[in-house]
């Protein structure tokens, strides 16, 4: 008998599994984003005013995702801005919906 000697399939180097994916870069940003902020409220680091410190996980994310895509992870990278832009939209809509509803109340309704 003869032996068959077959090579197992290789990836492309530059395949969509190289640059990552859109989902772990969107988790990435909101795990950033939770930890950090948890972990500048526990240590009291807040380094420029009074929140200053609460700025530094976005900054992170930003910095972290351009590096990405500088680095050919382009999907991740685009995912972890996409995950900013995420927490943004539910910032900004927990901030509506908090106004909505003390806009609601009367001043009487604080006695």
């Amino acid at each position: 008998m003869s032996e068959i000697h077959q090579e197992p399939p290789s990836s492309p180097p530059n395949g969509k599994a190289a640059q990552g994916s859109l989902a772990a870069g969107i988790g990435l940003a909101w795990l950033v984003m939770v930890a950090g902020e948890i972990l500048v409220a526990i240590t009291g680091s807040f380094l420029i005013g009074a929140f200053g410190g609460m700025l530094l996980p976005p900054l992170a994310i930003l910095v972290w995702g351009i590096i990405l895509i500088n680095q050919g992870k382009s999907r991740t990278g685009k995912g972890m801005l996409l995950g900013l832009l995420s927490i943004a939209a539910v910032l900004l809509l927990l901030v509506a919906a908090c106004f909505g509803i003390l806009s609601g109340l009367d001043a009487g309704d604080f006695r």
